[in-house]
């Protein structure tokens, strides 16, 4: 057992370094969020208005500040603006969920669980692509499951420590409200009163309820009414009215209205690899229920591990029918559920572990077949990339192909020799060099689809002293972040005029797709032309 814990921290250490400290500031910043976001950030330290939020010399009353707060901090300490500065506070605040999975996981069961689950977390594929990025959806699921498990200490802590979570827990609400608003607190608030009614702790939740509140309030109500006393009727029409109500249902004016099934596609990818094990165990546990004929729901649980997977359950359908109820969705809402998610498969590997579960053992078998499948894929992909995508991708197949197919062999032969801890090692450990080797080599295949041009004109107009224009390109905040202009016009409408007096400027950039080129009311030319977008003159 000792040296199934001693491997087990050094692989989860080696996945927190490999995963996500490795190349972590190698390739440029993301369009069209990471970019705009850390350009805000750049902005609020180069005017040192700590308060109100400006986008390309507008307001912006989408977010609260503590993400931009955050990267200023950053941008100071590291002495400078970089990708590395920018994503590096976001990674860390991704440790702070984990650290306190991990010994709650550690309290309620053991040492070998607690690394299971964690390490689980740490290998889910959106979890692990997302918190590498410098966007606010990283900074609140860190605070937003912080809350929600500090909540969760509460059942298992002594009546004297006991405090110390729940005012933790209003805190961290708090501060995820001032990430992202109002989810930051409705999350734990359902959880809470669902897991009071549950577990019948009237007495106890209303006990802290008060100076929880208190606490709360100090945290976020002076930028709230400072902005409410600045801009009154702009902020709430802003950010009441449009990025909190509209948002949530689905209005056309924030265009990301998605179908009421598209997390549970979403959780199909990002909980890979662990998908392969959690679905079949899911599908037994539901057939077993369904199988029961007088099927009777104890909440009061025998012990405390029963207990504390009944309370990720919980928190997990919470999120998922919170941000599915929503219509208007985007892939990174759904960040928060893979924490809990992460201890009820970690519960289903320390039972392969323990007592050889046959259905998971199939479950990496088909997983590795999988992976070999695609690793044979991947050695043609040459014959059927387009000749001008390959070259590219070039990159992403070797490492792709020299990481999937060792692990497999491995991996098979520990399935054979009946090796189950080294089965979880191994796959941990190729998530971790995956997600550390090849998360820069895609997103770089994925700039070469038109966000290199822009990085090549904002350096060009950079070093040129010149300004930029574009047409019809929608907002690329590449431009923005690159050029370090502070204003770039964004020119999405049929305008031939406003064309032809762009067109004469000498000092400015103008542009456009190339697809667009043969559709414009004037005659023009190519004076750079990259993959997607041209200059024109």
């Amino acid at each position: 057992m000792k040296n199934n814990k001693a491997g087990l921290y050094i692989i989860l250490s080696l996945v927190c370094v490999c995963g996500y400290f490795l190349f972590l500031g190698e390739y440029p910043l993301l369009d069209v969020d990471e970019t705009r976001y850390v350009n805000m950030a750049r902005e609020m330290l180069k005017t040192h208005d700590f308060l109100t939020l400006y986008l390309n010399g507008e307001y912006f009353f989408e977010k609260p500040p503590l993400f931009f707060w955050i990267e200023c901090l950053s941008f100071k300490l590291s002495g400078n603006v970089s990708e590395w500065s920018a994503r590096l506070p976001i990674v860390l605040l991704s440790l702070l969920p984990l650290g306190l999975l991990f010994g709650l996981c550690k309290k309620v069961r053991n040492t070998r669980f607690s690394v299971i689950s964690s390490a689980v977390l740490l290998t889910c594929l959106e979890y692990i692509l997302i918190t590498k990025i410098a966007i606010l959806d990283s900074v609140f699921t860190s605070f937003v499951t912080a809350s929600c498990l500090t909540y969760f200490y509460t059942f298992f802590v002594d009546d004297k420590n006991k405090k110390y979570f729940w005012y933790l827990t209003y805190i961290f609400s708090a501060l995820a409200v001032m990430a992202k608003g109002i989810p930051g607190v409705v999350i734990p608030a359902v959880l809470v009163s669902i897991c009071t009614w549950i577990f019948k702790t009237y007495k106890e939740t209303i006990k802290y309820v008060f100076g929880g509140i208190l606490v709360f309030l100090a945290i976020t109500i002076p930028w709230h009414f400072i902005m409410l006393k600045m801009y009154p009727s702009l902020f709430f029409e802003e950010y009441i009215v449009k990025h909190h109500i509209l948002r949530f249902l689905g209005s056309k004016i924030i265009d990301r209205n998605q179908p009421w099934y598209f997390y549970l596609i979403t959780l199909l990818w990002g909980l890979f690899p662990h998908i392969f094990i959690f679905l079949p165990e899911l599908f037994k546990k539901t057939v077993k229920c369904i199988k029961l004929k007088n099927l009777k729901l104890s909440f009061q649980s025998k012990n405390n591990y029963e207990k504390f997977l009944l309370l990720n359950t919980i928190a997990s359908l919470i999120i998922l029918l919170f941000f599915s109820s929503s219509r208007g969705k985007l892939i990174t809402y759904i960040m928060p559920v893979y924490p809990f998610l992460a201890v009820l498969i970690g519960d289903i590997w320390e039972r392969y572990i323990i007592n050889n579960d046959r259905l998971v053992k199939n479950s990496v078998i088909s997983l590795n077949i999988v992976l070999l499948t695609s690793a044979v894929i991947l050695c043609f992909a040459k014959f059927f990339l387009p000749s001008q995508v390959y070259p590219n991708f070039f990159n992403v197949q070797i490492a792709s192909i020299v990481l999937i197919f060792p692990y497999v062999i491995y991996n098979t032969c520990m399935l054979y020799k009946n090796r189950r801890f080294r089965v979880f090692l191994s796959l941990v450990l190729f998530m971790g060099l995956f997600a550390g080797i090849l998360t820069p080599l895609i997103y770089k295949f994925n700039y070469s689809f038109g966000q290199n041009d822009l990085i090549k004109y904002a350096k060009l107009a950079k070093e040129s002293g010149k300004t930029i224009s574009t047409y019809k390109t929608g907002s690329r905040y590449s431009l923005l972040y690159y050029s370090e202009l502070p204003l770039i016009d964004f020119h999405n409408d049929e305008d031939e005029a406003w064309l032809k007096r762009e067109l004469q400027r000498t000092n400015n950039i103008l542009i456009i797709r190339n697809r667009e080129i043969k559709n414009l009311p004037v005659p023009v030319k190519a004076k750079y032309k990259g993959t997607k977008y041209s200059v024109i003159e």
